[in-house]
């Protein structure tokens, strides 16, 4: 029997599939050695632990190769142990991203990490072949190839305590990997509800110090032939089941001659198979205008991003980032506001980068909001292995304050053979600096989650457009809500604190200090009855949904209140203010019921503003619209009716089942049509 390597880029499923997206790294690694090492070995691709625990039982391999991310680095680690201890001659090789870049940290990764043999670097294609092959030529004796191999090309490991580490290099025609697709690695998780994703390229043009790919190594871009590229498209078209979504593992899409010419291709896809109804990828930071024709392909089903992740000029400096200029931005949501009014457009800001404070963290949100993005992703800054942000001369010289956390639904107590092991993902966030308290990184958190809540996902935009003509700052309505709390419901008051709480509870001081608590089994139960641990803000955003009237009537209180302080509060405008209450609460509330249908009457005609100038109304006018009672039929529509039900199967295996719906999906196009009814209330 041929000797087998068993490939696994593994995903949490102890609360759901933490990470829903077919192993497309480990596979590319895999269809280069099958390729490279011709029929020597058999071999076996997997994502889920327990499935590659029972081949592990089953038929032991000779080589295991596991992927190491954030999100998995622990998992792979634990079952690498367990298969160690069942074969100690088994051959373990690890590759990923979640490597650090300094040799003496590369070192101390290896020492705490001692049943890992040997660890591949950047591209793990030519690293992993070439060891494979230098392996045989041992004939898997490896501790007599590491004592006469010497240093072997993007690979690290330890040879009598010291660390062998050689050249760094990547592909430079990337065609010479079998496509995983093509060659049907890849077709049996087509029967499970991951996202398929494939990559066009390879390599980012900048030089982003919170980022692994920012690293010089990385910065020229390399390219799939397109018409590979054509064909993969067109093979996942054929048989995927469970999903309406494509991702794109590009770094900046839309920013070539080459994305245009994909985008045509998934255009094709999407009007003769009616798939994929959305397009997930990062945006180039260059180049707006073919971005925009890019985009016009994709009608809608890609969400217009542009990431600034601050708006400020010495963050950005400390960072080493730069931003597109504001009239490229303003081109990219006008554009996608005139394409579909619906559309998702957002970016992406990062709290507590180094140099942030607190003022400039809110500004970067007026900023965006200034902007015209309809939706702003917020996120901690995660100290990542492998990048300049990590390493000891930025932390020393900014004084970043650092705490560990788990990872949200990537905890678990997981059945390897006849033992039980719990395993938790840990990453480091900056939680402060020298120019950030930790009280200033709490309430800049408490305005996140109140951005989340009424901002993002055009959840009020009706009001805040109203309220933009008529001179109030849409982001200043926000700051009155985050000052004035006595407005707040005891319902409202409850989940703020518990965001406050679970923000806070679940940091620790040392990586050492959340292993040790975070691997008892109580603590992992608590884990998994989502009551630690889970995605704070996504969690408390559901909450907070989930008392839409509470939510509903805060924001309209808060409007009310601000116009009543400049003069601007008539009871005409009142009337109209209460009246757009109800449309918002008919049109947005509990959207899943998707086969609800509401009949409500009004006193405005909200049919006629939002075909004449979609609320973009001087409220100074509302009285053009006051008419005999109008009764409106706010339904779902069958395309609607069909992106919910998939949407909710799909994401009911993932932690906070409907609360990942709320949060990821693009809500806007899942609210409720209305149009004028003839039924009586």
């Amino acid at each position: 029997m041929k000797p087998i390597i068993y490939f696994a880029d593994l995903t949490h499923t102890a609360s759901g599939y933490n990470a829903p997206t077919f192993p497309i790294g480990s596979a590319y690694v895999l269809a280069h050695a099958k390729k490279t090492l011709g029929g020597g070995f058999d071999y076996r691709l997997f994502k889920f632990p327990e499935q590659l625990a029972s081949a592990i039982m089953e038929r032991p391999p000779a080589i295991l190769a596991l992927s190491n991310f954030s999100w998995n680095c622990e998992l792979a680690y634990k079952i690498n142990c367990w298969a160690k201890e069942k074969d100690p001659y088994l051959i373990s090789i690890f590759g990923g991203l979640n490597f650090p870049i300094v040799a003496d940290e590369k070192l101390e990764f290896l020492k705490q990490n001692s049943t890992i043999d040997f660890y591949i670097e950047i591209e793990g294609e030519y690293g992993f072949s070439n060891l494979v092959q230098e392996i045989l030529e041992y004939d898997f004796n490896i501790d007599k190839m590491k004592a006469h191999a010497g240093p072997l090309s993007n690979c690290s490991y330890l040879l009598n305590g010291q660390l062998i580490s050689g050249p760094t290099e990547r592909i430079q025609k990337l065609d010479e990997i079998p496509s995983p697709y093509l060659t049907g690695i890849l077709d049996g998780f087509f029967e499970y509800p991951l996202d398929p994703i494939i990559q066009t390229t390879r390599g980012c043009p900048f030089s982003c110090a919170f980022c692994i790919d920012g690293r010089e190594i990385s910065n020229k871009v390399k390219r799939f032939d397109s018409n590979r590229v054509r064909e993969e498209l067109n093979y996942i078209a054929d048989k995927v089941k469970y999903t309406d979504k494509l991702k794109l593992a590009d770094l900046n899409f839309g920013m070539y001659a080459e994305d245009e010419t994909t985008s045509k291709y998934i255009a094709e896809l999407q009007k003769k198979k009616g798939w994929p109804m959305f397009v997930e990828m990062a945006a180039g930071k260059n180049n707006p205008d073919r971005i925009i024709k890019v985009a016009k392909h994709l009608k809608g089903s890609w969400p217009m991003t542009s990431s600034i992740q601050s708006s400020d000029p010495d963050v950005l400096r400390n960072i080493k980032r730069s931003n597109i200029s504001v009239d490229a931005y303003k081109e990219l949501v006008d554009f996608s506001i005139e394409m579909d009014k619906d559309i998702m457009s957002y970016t992406e800001i990062i709290l507590a980068l180094p140099g942030d404070t607190k003022e400039k963290h809110f500004e970067s949100l007026r900023y965006a909001i200034a902007n015209n993005f309809n939706t702003i992703r917020m996120f901690q800054a995660i100290l990542l292995p492998g990048t300049e942000m990590e390493t000891s001369a930025t932390r020393d010289t900014f004084q970043l304050q650092t705490r560990f956390r788990t990872i949200p639904g990537s905890i678990g107590i997981y059945k390897f053979g006849d033992k039980n092991i719990p395993v938790a993902e840990i990453e480091e966030i900056i939680v402060g600096g020298k120019d950030m308290s930790f009280d200033d990184y709490i309430s800049c958190r408490v305005m996140n989650l109140l951005v989340e809540t009424y901002f993002n996902n055009a959840m009020f935009s009706e009001l805040f457009l109203v309220m933009r003509a008529s001179g109030v700052d849409v982001f200043d309505i926000l700051v009155y809500l985050h000052e004035h709390t006595e407005l707040y419901t005891t319902a409202i008051n409850e989940i703020i604190s518990k965001f406050i709480s679970m923000t806070k509870e679940d940091l620790y001081d040392s990586r050492k200090e959340a292993e040790n608590v975070l691997h008892n089994s109580d603590v992992i139960q608590k884990h998994l009855d989502n009551e630690l641990g889970i995605n704070e803000l996504l969690a408390c955003k559901t909450d907070l949904y989930l008392i839409f009237d509470d939510i509903n009537n805060l924001i309209f209180n808060a409007a009310k209140n601000i116009l009543s302080v400049n003069n601007k509060l008539s009871a005409k405008t009142e009337m109209f203010l209460d009246q757009l209450c109800l449309f918002i609460r008919c049109r947005k509330n509990e959207f899943y019921k998707y086969e609800d249908e509401i009949i409500m009457d009004f006193d405005f005609d909200f049919k006629e503003i939002d075909d004449i100038n979609g609320y973009d109304l001087d409220l100074d006018n509302v009285g053009d619209f006051k008419c005999q009672k109008k009764t409106l039929r706010f339904y779902h529509t069958p395309f609607q009716q069909r992106i919910i039900k998939n949407m909710i199967n799909v994401n009911i295996n993932t932690p906070v089942g409907m609360g990942r719906v709320i949060h990821k999906s693009n809500l806007a196009k899942m609210y409720r049509h209305f149009d004028y009814s003839t039924v009586p209330v």
